[in-house]
């Protein structure tokens, strides 16, 4: 008795391991290219990796104080590694691959649809519409890169960052006169100097006439001070 007992008493599953997390994407083509943009945002451009295959394609974001996420693709076709190129930006990591064929791939990664040679070289996808929509798949990517761009903009910096933004603001908006009073004065001023009026930084001489934030100096690599604009004012 006691040993049906022990034989009804169920065992206990563990819980499976939560799914690691995937590194989503979307992707388009060209005949020449074909562009695959990880839908990841506010990534570091050292935080990113990306590797080039014959005929394959990873890549790893590695943020500090988490776990590495990673996504490797075998590819439908060959690519020409040396001549594909990825950007980091604010919402995604932009991939442009550069076919080693010229010809509509049917579907972005290896398996599916056999492909047979077509008319004037390349290859063509048997039940493959060459003329379908740029995205793969029926879900409007733009709309969603779109959504992200949106919801970045509401995220407001701080910090450095926000100075940053200020000034790209102002450059951004300013006429050629004003931009390169800008560029003049913190270029040739080691920075210490960011000014609108070209009328003053055009007859300045700020390699000359040095400036730097009170309590500071400007100094050579061996420590000794070198004159600035207001050494003579008492």
């Amino acid at each position: 008795a006691a040993a049906a007992a022990a034989a009804e008493t169920p065992v206990e599953t563990p819980p499976a391991p939560p799914a690691p997390r995937t590194l989503s994407y979307q992707h388009y083509q060209s005949l020449s290219h074909c562009t695959v943009s990880v839908m990841e945002k506010k990534v570091k451009p050292e935080e990113a990796t990306v590797e080039f295959l014959g005929a394959g394609l990873k890549i790893t974001v590695a943020r500090a104080g988490a776990e590495p996420v990673e996504l490797a693709l075998a590819l439908y076709d060959e690519i020409e590694p040396a001549a594909c190129t990825y950007k980091v930006l604010g919402t995604k990591i932009e991939i442009k691959l550069k076919k080693k064929s010229p010809f509509q791939w049917p579907q972005l990664e290896a398996g599916g649809a056999a492909v047979l040679p077509a008319a004037g070289g390349g290859a063509a996808g048997v039940a493959a519409n060459n003329s379908a929509s740029a995205y793969a798949s029926g879900t409007d990517w733009s709309k969603v890169d779109k959504s992200m761009t949106e919801e970045l903009e509401k995220e407001k910096p701080e910090g450095e960052e926000a100075l940053n933004e200020l000034f790209k603001s102002i450059y951004g908006k300013a006429n050629e006169e004003t931009r390169r009073a800008m560029n003049k004065s913190f270029q040739t001023s080691g920075g210490t100097v960011l000014s609108t009026n070209w009328g003053e930084v055009g007859t300045t001489d700020y390699e000359k006439e040095r400036q730097a934030p009170n309590g500071m100096d400007w100094k050579t690599w061996e420590g000794d001070k070198l004159p600035m604009k207001d050494d003579n004012k008492d």
